[in-house]
Order: structure tokens, then sequence, then C-alpha cells
């Protein structure tokens, strides 16, 4: 049985400013890489959701770093085989506002 994958609301509005933020700067096929990285990660997810290490704040949440600057975080519930996914942080973004 597969592992189910669930996007938060932060994870879907998060995830939609980082791709307006890299096509704006750097055009569709920086954009394109994102959701190809963020596709590859959901995917080894899936197969091993304990593969990534674990946040810096809060050691039950995940991070899976998709490129430079933008990692997404995201927590496996072991129960219920499900992955939730968090939120996408920009290594730019002030790193005191970081909840995970």
């Amino acid at each position: 049985m597969a592992i189910e994958v669930v996007w938060t609301h932060e994870a879907i509005q998060t995830f939609d400013r980082q791709i307006i933020y890299i096509t704006s700067e750097w055009g569709e096929l920086a954009a394109e890489k994102l959701f190809r990285s963020t596709d590859s990660a959901i995917q080894r997810i899936q197969l091993f959701p304990e593969s990534y290490p674990p946040g810096v704040h809060r050691k039950t949440y995940r991070r899976a770093r998709l490129n430079r600057h933008i990692v997404m975080f995201y927590k496996y519930h072991k129960a219920q085989r499900k992955i939730s996914i968090i939120t996408f942080w920009h290594s730019k973004q002030d790193p005191g506002k970081l909840k995970y």
C-alpha cells in the first residue's frame, strides 16, 4: 500500500510563491526544474519517508533540500502511513521566522 501524500494549505501557498518568484527571476525552465525536483523528492519520501534529515527546530518534521535555495518541510505520520507536505522555504528568508 502506497503512502498517502497530503499538501497543507501553507504548502500550496508557499510552493506557488516559490514558482512565481523563480519564473520571474530565472524563467520557466527554472520553474520546471523545481517541479521536477519536488516530484522526485516526494517519490523518494513515499519509498523512504525518513530518508531526509529532521528539521532544525522540530525534530518530528523533516527537510528535503530541492535545490541550493529551497527546502521542502514535511511530516511523516507513521501510524496512518501518511505524509503531510508542510511548507517550502527559501534560504534567503529570515531564519528567525522558520518554525520547522
